[in-house]
């Protein structure tokens, strides 16, 4: 059997592509040649590593300045003393910008023949070897800052790792779009680019308007008890005299203001379509986010429906997907997942989650509560502690405030443990966990029979391995054409999967 001759961007290949066959001249073409997609030339980081925009430094930090810059304003000695105060800010200016150019100057990054490796810090050094069979998406995206300026960022979607260590930031735009078209090219082969650069926009299958992205955040029990401490304080301090001080106020100011940020603008224009390689989300009013999400990277599926909500049909949809959740160590959240639908009523639940797994139907689950001994340890919450379970997954209920039904795939379950404490087993019950990766899913079956628990826990257990066996390895996480790595160099298979795509 001949192997077949790889193609010219092919990881380590150089040669250039055969050039295209001359047509006959009694048939001369009707129309020029247009190629599906451009072919850029090979950065000069494929030799020697190269360096990020210029600005970068003033683009990433230019927020600290202004954070100093408020505080400065707040506060009065320096109100008073004009002077030191434009000494401090020069100070911040300057000394941002000083560490923002060192760490500019010895971030480089380079194409190898089968990754791309970003080399970074001046302290402590920090190699990043992305390898293109990892690469599940590649987004070029603009933040608000960045748009500016005409810069973008790169944000690689890879199979396992951080939730930052993809991104690659900042290009100039047209740099970014065409290293993007490289590194699709290597990491999916020419083909499949051509395909979807070929492929017609997605059509929208649902939009949230703004107006109830506003109204679910309004209601929602964070901005609620903020919202209702900041008036009792502004009147404590100002009807009657007590003198507590505003300044205590400010967290439960950021308890209002960081939601709706979070949700109105960061979620501005919500909008779901479907493409060939899943669901695609794309948000935000000034930083433009777009995040596809491949079915066979599923891991969990969480429902949250605060008790506001509940009564008007709410509910928001969050996914755990490979590689999405945070890291602690960067100050990011590590239950943080991807956002599905950020509010939608249950029709629109039901026709995501029936789009997302195929099939699925909550209501049909037959759903078994927690015996009534357990409301000594919930008075209240036991009522809606339950757990059930069909072929394809697991699903557990708990909480009447905000109650959270968590959603687990039989095949990615990773372990099952049983945990006991000193007064349940005085009671004879027992919590069940159904771990999964880190992200927003917690499927637990809490304050169950103890005898049920063991039942439980030895029954997932099979089911998991049944549906390992039955469901073959997904194919979203290999979708590099080429072998991988011989010499077994290894990668950090990273990804930011906060707002990625391919297409």
């Amino acid at each position: 059997m001949t192997e077949p001759t790889p193609g010219p961007y092919d990881a380590g290949q150089q040669t250039q592509p055969p050039p295209p066959a001359q047509p006959p001249l009694q048939q001369p073409l009707q129309q020029p040649f247009q190629p599906p997609i451009q072919r850029p030339e090979e950065p000069p980081a494929e030799q020697t590593g190269a360096r990020l925009h210029p600005l970068t430094p003033f683009v990433k930090g230019w927020g600290y300045f202004v954070v100093a810059a408020i505080a400065m304003v707040n506060n009065e000695s320096l109100r008073s003393n004009l002077e030191l105060a434009g000494i401090g800010l020069l100070a911040v200016l300057v000394g941002g910008i000083a560490l923002g150019a060192l760490s500019w100057w010895f971030t480089k990054w380079q194409l190898t023949e089968d990754a791309i490796r970003v080399d970074s810090g001046f302290l402590f050094r920090r190699t990043r070897i992305i390898r293109f069979d990892r690469i599940q998406a590649i987004d070029v995206a603009q933040p608000f800052v960045a748009r500016l300026f005409g810069m973008a960022e790169l944000r690689m979607d890879v199979a396992g790792g951080g939730k930052s260590d993809g991104k690659l930031s900042y290009f100039r735009y047209d740099e970014a779009v065409q290293l993007r078209t490289i590194l699709l090219v290597r990491a999916k082969g020419e083909q499949a680019v051509e395909n979807t650069a070929q492929q017609p926009a997605p059509e929208p299958i649902l939009v949230v308007p703004t107006n109830r992205l506003l109204g679910a955040t309004l209601l929602s029990s964070t901005v609620l008890g903020s919202a209702g401490g900041l008036i009792w304080l502004i009147v404590a301090t100002t009807v009657l005299d007590f003198h507590i001080g505003l300044f205590a106020g400010l967290p439960l100011l950021l308890g209002v203001v960081q939601p709706i940020w979070k949700q109105v603008v960061g979620n501005h224009g919500f909008t779901l379509s479907e493409t060939d390689h899943g669901l695609r989300t794309k948000r935000g009013l000034f930083d433009v986010q777009r995040q596809t999400v491949p079915p066979g990277r599923v891991q969990g599926l969480l429902i949250t429906e605060p008790i506001i909500w509940r009564l008007l049909g709410w509910a928001r949809v969050e996914l755990d997907i490979a590689g999405v959740a945070g890291n602690p160590a960067e100050g990011e959240d590590d239950r943080e997942g991807a956002q599905l639908l950020p509010v939608g009523d249950r029709g629109e639940v039901a026709g995501v989650l029936a789009r997302i797994l195929p099939g699925l139907d909550l209501y049909r689950i037959e759903m078994h509560r927690a015996p009534e001994r357990a409301k000594r340890l919930r008075p209240i919450g036991w009522r809606y502690l339950a757990y059930g379970f069909d072929d394809q997954v697991l699903v557990t209920t708990r909480g009447w405030v905000s109650r959270r039904t968590s959603i687990v795939l039989h095949h990615k379950t990773q372990s099952v443990r049983l945990e006991q404490g000193p007064l349940q087993r005085r009671l004879g019950l027992a919590n069940v966990h159904v771990d999964t990766p880190l992200g927003p899913t917690d499927a637990i079956a809490l304050h169950r029979d103890q005898y049920e628990a063991a039942q439980l826990l030895e029954a997932q257990a099979v089911r998991a391995r049944d549906a390992r066996r039955a469901v073959p390895s997904s194919a979203a996480v290999h979708t590099q054409p080429n072998p991988p790595s011989p010499d077994g160099s290894s990668s950090s298979a990273a990804s930011p999967a906060d707002d990625s795509s391919a297409t």
